[in-house]
């Protein structure tokens, strides 16, 4: 089992000494990658995995929205659907998660699985939820994620949506989730109460709004928000919805299996956002095995 930091070593040292692919990907550094890709012999680097959070270069680059990175990679042979040893996530997982719809489009259109389930039975629309990215969210309903889904617990990604305190990505989730079944048993595809056609196509409504355009900003009106009262959906610089606050008593579980929202700025695009993001992380992950055999037994229902 690997260690988050080597004792007596920073994750930066680490990363430009041991995984210059991932550290390229995760800044975004299209000149280094290609030169590193120039010299890499051997195809089994490009499967690597960081003693960090246990993910390929293609990982790395979806995580953090760099999707120069990620065609550069898929061009020399990673595939799409690359499964990472630990959690079974996908780049597609870590790109909803991530919540950068720019990147998780290019994967689906590249031929990803948009509806693979991970090691807890989540697609990347749960991640999407997780996140409260509308963006992703539509994304995915768009390309044809199917939302009523459950995970290993027995929940849909709306579920998680609405246990996070994301009222709009619940809602949306929510609708897609009922148009869907509505599809599936109508048999002459007739369109039902709180449809709409857009562009040939049939999409859920909500309050006279579909999904491909969004949905007007509300305040959130769940009860019981009480455990998690500092959280709100909001715009990075890219467009993606983020939650500004979180807690957990497991953060390197979260950052694992695609449970955490970021609390990061919304420059984390940038090198040294991505830089700061990382850090953050990398402290989380340093509880990694501790809790790797809890964990495991939780999401077996042990």
């Amino acid at each position: 089992m690997s260690v988050g930091v080597e004792s007596g070593f920073s994750s930066e040292e680490v990363l430009n000494s041991r995984f210059p692919l991932h550290r390229a990907c995760r800044d975004g550094d299209v000149g280094a990658l290609c030169a590193l890709l120039q010299c890499t012999s051997n195809p089994a680097d490009l499967t690597v995995e960081d003693t960090f959070y246990g993910w390929t270069p293609i990982h790395w680059g979806a995580h953090f929205g760099k999707l120069e990175c990620v065609m550069r990679l898929v061009q020399v042979g990673c595939g799409v659907n690359a499964v990472t040893s630990r959690f079974a996530q996908t780049p597609t997982h870590i790109a909803a998660f991530g919540g950068h719809p720019e990147c998780l489009l290019w994967l689906l259109q590249a031929g990803a699985d948009i509806n693979r389930q991970d090691y807890v039975g989540e697609t990347p629309v749960h991640k999407a939820a997780r996140a409260g990215s509308l963006d992703c969210i539509n994304a995915l309903l768009i390309q044809g994620a199917k939302a009523d889904m459950r995970n290993a617990s027995g929940l849909t990604a709306a579920d998680l949506a609405h246990a996070q305190g994301f009222q709009e990505c619940a809602e949306i989730l929510s609708n897609a989730q009922n148009f869907q079944q509505n599809m599936a048993q109508s048999h002459n595809g007739a369109f039902l109460n709180g449809m709409s056609r857009n562009g040939g196509h049939a999409h859920p409504t909500i309050q006279g709004r579909s999904f491909l355009n969004g949905v007007p900003n509300r305040k959130r009106s769940f009860d019981g928000m009480e455990g998690n009262p500092g959280k709100k959906a909001r715009h990075n610089a890219a467009g993606d919805r983020h939650c500004e606050d979180f807690s957990s008593n497991d953060p390197a579980a979260e950052i694992l299996l695609g449970q955490h929202v970021r609390g990061d700025s919304p420059e984390i695009n940038s090198t040294a956002g991505s830089q700061v993001e990382h850090q953050k992380s990398v402290k989380a992950e340093q509880f990694y095995d501790n809790t790797f055999f809890s964990t495991m037994l939780l999401y077996h229902g042990s």
